[in-house]
Order: structure tokens, then sequence, then C-alpha cells
């Protein structure tokens, strides 16, 4: 289950990283917010996911647990606190539930440890490329940051205890070896290649 808090960002969104003829496959339910919806709050996340854990019957935990992951058109993280309200509340719902954020990674690392602290396990974080310039050129991150704080966010998170998926797609020119490499040296567990639609 996806959960999208927002379709704000502070960079290149993770679906427009995909390529300009990528679209988010219709079988997946995913709707943009759009600009003038309102964003959940945190009861809203935990209902729906009490309503998709009742639709399965099955436990929260397991094997079959397909889990909830919070991303979307725009950067969950922005809306951290809303996001560490729901974690900790489906925590305590649904002990065993799978929990993943799938972020860009460009944030203060304190919110590394709010995330370990509210119960979240698992963090999936974008990085565009290996190479400073070529990742500024592909975030474009609206805020100064840039690939160190991203791979900071990535060490810090691991060192944590939350296990770190590192993606990052196949865009022309992109060193697929050296983003894996540099991601496992800051303590990814996983790395996943993306495709890229021209």
């Amino acid at each position: 289950m996806y959960l999208s808090l927002t379709d704000k960002s502070n960079a290149a969104s993770l679906i427009t990283l995909r390529g300009p003829s990528f679209s988010v496959p219709k079988a997946s339910g995913f709707v943009p917010l759009g600009v003038e919806a309102n964003e959940p709050n945190a009861q809203e996340l935990v209902n729906a996911v009490d309503r998709f854990y009742d639709s399965l019957n099955i436990g929260s935990s397991g094997e079959s647990d397909p889990g909830v992951i919070f991303a979307g058109a725009g950067e969950p993280l922005l809306r951290k606190h809303v996001l560490l309200e729901a974690v900790r509340e489906i925590r305590e719902r649904r002990h065993g539930a799978r929990l993943r954020v799938s972020t860009n990674g460009l944030h203060d690392l304190e919110t590394c440890d709010e995330l370990f602290n509210a119960g979240l396990r698992e963090v999936s974080v974008y990085v565009a490329s290996a190479n400073p310039e070529e990742y500024t050129r592909l975030m474009a991150p609206t805020d100064g940051r840039g690939l160190g704080d991203a791979l900071q966010f990535v060490e810090r998170c691991s060192s944590n205890g939350i296990e770190v998926e590192v993606t990052c797609s196949k865009a022309p020119g992109v060193d697929l070896g050296a983003v894996r490499e540099v991601a496992m040296a800051c303590g990814a567990v996983k790395f996943r290649e993306r495709e890229y639609f021209q």
C-alpha cells in the first residue's frame, strides 16, 4: 500500500526522475493529491492502513504482509510530523506491519533519529548519481542540499539500525556501479536499479 502525504517536494520528484515518459501504473491505484487537495492528517493515514489490512483478512506481519510505503508525487518527509505520528499509531495498532518511507534523503540528520524512535525500520533513499554536479543537475534541490547530504542521511539511518535501500534510475550517463558502491559504503543493505523511461 502506498500512502501519499504531499505533492510538494524539495527537489525533483522521484516520479519525474524515472524519465519523461514514465507514468505510475494504473493498477497501483495511485492518484496524485493535486494542487487543490487537502493533505491527509495522521489519523486519515492510520484509518487508510486499517481499511487496507482489514480488507486483506491477514494479520499485520509475515510473508503475506505487503507493507505500507509512505511515498507519492511529493517528498513525504516534508510532512515529517504527520508521518511520525502516523507511524507511531500504526505501530501501536499493527505491531508487525512493514512500514517504509521512500525519500530523497535531503533532510536534517535528526530526521533519521526521529524515524527510528517512531518505530520505522525501513527507508528507501533515491540517489540520482554518485557525481555531485550530475546529482545536483538531476535532483535540482531547492534548499542548497546535495549529494553529500543524501549520503549522510543514508549513513545516519543505517547507523541507527534502519534498513536502507538505495535506488537509482538508469538515466543516460549515470554510472550505476558508482552509485551502488557509494551507497554500500554508506551502509545501505540493498541497491535497486530502476528503469528510466525516455
